[in-house]
């Protein structure tokens, strides 16, 4: 319809700015990537029973921008496996799961099913039960393992042992071997040590003589470390405003360079004034500009179709674009002039001469040959090369008909970023694949825009970008001439749309049914103008004069008859996918942690 713009690329362009918005939400850009660390750990150490001893861990851990399940433990079971497993956390899901792994256990804490990013806290008690404190001597590995060592930093690692009065305490931190490097002192009741930072790959290592016991302190758990702000909701505001901007200032800028020429006056003066011949003494011709959206409001009603064209050329005037249907209306024209007949036989569609065949240009009489794959009939649905051929060819004919017509002053349909130009459907797909469907593409590109910056700078790139090749159809420009005949072409439009059976019964009787029918189909009035046919006093035996209509429902018979077979079979590609001899790892425990 003259100057509709379509709502689906609205509807597009929309998807495009929210979709920004929602990945500044989700932290996929404008989040700074911040590594995995440990930010503080408190350990605590008190007998348990005979031989056992009880460790609480404090963990403060910070995912940063990547998506955890939860904290993992995993630890030697050189002390025996860690029983009365206990776990609990105030801002994280705290599921305990225990899973021998032979020579150590894992523990997880956590649900599968559930991810986050940031920092959280986790609190984690279990039992070593074979500390063999009745020795009297604490060797005991805090954490370290050779053969899976620490890979994330620890702000700060305070350990502190209770309940336990120590001769000689020693403490020893860094990698497997290493002695010395921290000290575990006497706090009152406690003996501390605190190591800041605790680097990826370095254990600790503490122990003493046990001299007897002493009063159990529990030390209070540090303070959760001061929480990031979460501005995400701010910035996709941010992005969201942006977005809406850049796409509303694209599309009043393409709006506007898109207006018309249309000859000044009146509806009439519009649609049916004409150039002056060539000479100097000739006055200018008065025209205004008017918006593709303002077009429709000049056009009227008119039951004859526009004098001088062909359906097809009606159909490109109106829709300012050339695809399948414009060829499809190429040949229905040819119906209509009989150069061409249509026959069905249930789904079987039949193409042979026409009976004025001879009358058709020499170029027309050429391509009906080779459509018809150079004899006198073709039957529709199997792919025939020659029938490609002349399809392609018509395709040629359009675009350069059009690109000389004189109808548009900027951006012909079927140019280079013409209206309805293969390249924007092209770029078009690109941008949704891209944008959507690139997996670890897509991620890998985002990962550039984690600033701030530089996701508000997305924000306004990419919204800009994809509404000028969604609304690059407004900017086809039409002469005051192209205009004149597209409002012709609408006015006979709306007759078509609103025709009733007497109206087809006029056509008949005035030999114009099937140029009529050819029409409809070129502009897009197919179901109206059948629907009227239905309701007319045609006879039965005379529907065959309206065959043009039935080019409206071929498209899958012209599909498989034109397009070449996609291939069959074959596959592959790629899819889319303690025992050390002293300091630290000289005693019994220890282990790994991190994140799974």
């Amino acid at each position: 319809m003259l100057g509709k713009l379509g709502w689906w690329r609205h509807l597009v362009m929309a998807v495009v700015v929210v979709g920004i918005s929602v990945l500044a939400l989700a932290g996929v850009i404008g989040r700074k990537s911040l590594p995995e660390r440990f930010e503080a750990k408190l350990v605590t150490v008190q007998p348990s029973g005979t031989d056992g001893v009880r460790i609480r861990e404090v963990v403060d851990e910070d995912f940063g921008t990547k998506d955890r399940h939860g904290y993992e433990r995993f630890i030697p079971i050189d002390f025996g496996s860690p029983t009365n497993v206990e776990a609990s956390s105030p801002d994280a899901n705290a599921t305990v799961d225990v899973t021998p792994l032979g020579s150590e256990d894992r523990i997880r804490l956590g649900d599968p099913n559930t991810t986050f990013t940031g920092q959280h806290r986790y609190v984690l008690s279990y039992t070593l039960p074979n500390a063999q404190l009745s020795t009297g001597r604490l060797n005991l590995d805090i954490i370290g393992d050779p053969q899976n060592p620490e890979t994330l930093e620890a702000g700060r690692f305070e350990v502190d042992v209770i309940g336990l009065q120590l001769d000689n305490p020693t403490c020893d931190v860094g990698e497997a071997g290493t002695t010395g490097g921290c000290t575990l002192a006497r706090v009152g009741d406690v003996y501390r040590t605190v190591i800041s930072p605790l680097k990826p790959g370095q254990g600790i290592t503490i122990g003493g003589t046990i001299t007897g016991q002493l009063p159990i302190t529990q030390p209070s758990d540090p303070p959760i470390p001061k929480r990031r702000a979460d501005d995400r909701l701010l910035l996709a505001l941010a992005t969201l405003v942006l977005g809406v901007i850049a796409a509303g200032v694209v599309y009043v800028v393409s709006r506007r360079a898109g207006r018309n020429e249309v000859f000044a006056g009146g509806a009439a003066d519009a649609a049916y004034g004409s150039l002056p011949q060539p000479s100097q003494d000739a006055p200018p011709v008065a025209v205004r500009m008017v918006a593709d959206s303002k077009m429709e409001a000049l056009a009227t009603i008119e039951f004859v179709p526009p004098k001088g064209i062909e359906p097809w050329q009606g159909a490109v005037l109106l829709n300012e674009r050339l695809d399948r249907g414009t060829t499809a209306a190429w040949i229905s024209g040819v119906v209509a002039k009989d150069g061409l007949t249509l026959s069905k036989d249930g789904d079987e569609v039949t193409i042979r001469r026409g009976p004025k065949y001879d009358q058709l240009d020499a170029d027309s009489q050429k391509l009906i040959s080779q459509m018809l794959d150079f004899g006198e009939e073709l039957t529709l649905g199997t792919y025939n090369a020659n029938f490609g051929k002349a399809w392609a060819t018509i395709q040629t004919l359009e675009r350069d008909g059009i690109a000389t017509s004189g109808w548009w002053k900027r951006l012909p349909p079927g140019s280079v970023g013409g209206g309805g130009s293969a390249s924007t459907w092209v770029v078009l797909v690109v941008i949704g694949f891209v944008f959507f469907g690139a997996g670890s593409l897509i991620t890998a590109l985002l990962g550039l825009f984690h600033g701030k910056v530089a996701a508000l700078l997305f924000a306004l790139v990419v919204p800009t970008v994809a509404a000028y090749f969604i609304y690059k159809v407004m900017l086809s420009a039409r002469t005051a001439t192209g205009s004149a005949l597209a409002l012709r072409a609408e006015s006979f439009r709306r007759f078509l749309a609103a025709s009733e059976g007497q109206h087809v019964d006029w056509a008949w009787k005035q030999g114009l049914l099937r140029e009529y029918s050819a029409w409809a189909v070129a502009l897009g009035a197919a179901d109206a103008w059948g629907r009227a046919l239905e309701h007319s006093n045609v006879p039965a035996p005379e529907m065959n004069i309206a065959s043009p209509l039935w080019l409206y429902s071929m498209g899958p018979s012209f599909e498989s008859t034109r397009s070449v077979p996609a291939p069959t079979g074959g596959s592959g590609g790629s899819s889319f996918g303690g025992g050390f001899s002293g300091g630290v790892g000289g005693g019994g425990g220890g282990g790994s942690s991190g994140s799974w």
